[in-house]
């Protein structure tokens, strides 16, 4: 188990989504959220659950970081594989670059490649996608426990303490994804 990054000190959190998995085959949903900076307003995205098995780190991912890369890919004008995201993480999980490829897919920055699978592409409107992430409101919060191990179960640690972050039940009429 790879140790928890306390990143989101200063955040808070603007809301939680669920999207599907990459993999046409995968049934269960993975959970994302987006987080705004207290003073700077700067914006950032994590992985926070895993309906199914494997683990992935739940670190903040700072959206100009994420429309660097972008921008670099949209340059190329080549497919790509969601390991192209892998530079974004410091903790090391594989399933790391093709969990947030699928959250960039349901936040409609990219996209499967129609020939190919297993490619992606960026979306040419890829750059209003920060205006898009700043017009979502502040959602009603309920409380949940992300987990680095993806399994939406709490530790034996957590169990009957308070839970320290939050998940949200409303979703973006840009996002599609359900709850």
């Amino acid at each position: 188990m790879q140790p928890r990054i306390n990143d989101k000190v200063g955040y808070h959190l603007i809301q939680t989504f669920q999207c599907h998995k990459l993999s046409e085959r995968a049934q269960d949903k993975l959970h994302y959220q987006l987080w705004k900076h207290n003073d700077t307003g700067v914006l950032g995205i994590a992985l926070s659950k895993n309906e199914s098995s494997g683990g992935f780190s739940a670190e903040l991912i700072l959206v100009e970081d994420v429309m660097q890369t972008l921008s670099q890919l949209h340059k190329e004008q080549k497919p790509f594989h969601a390991t192209a995201f892998k530079e974004l993480f410091t903790g090391k999980s594989v399933n790391n670059s093709s969990f947030f490829g699928a959250v960039l897919v349901d936040q409609k920055v990219i996209r499967l490649h129609p020939q190919t699978t297993r490619l992606l592409e960026v979306i040419e409107d890829y750059e209003l996608w920060p205006t898009r992430l700043e017009s979502i409101p502040v959602a009603a919060v309920v409380d949940e426990v992300p987990t680095s191990q993806g399994n939406g179960r709490q530790s034996k640690k957590r169990q009957g303490k308070p839970m320290s972050t939050a998940h949200t039940e409303e979703v973006s009429p840009d996002a599609d994804c359900t709850h």
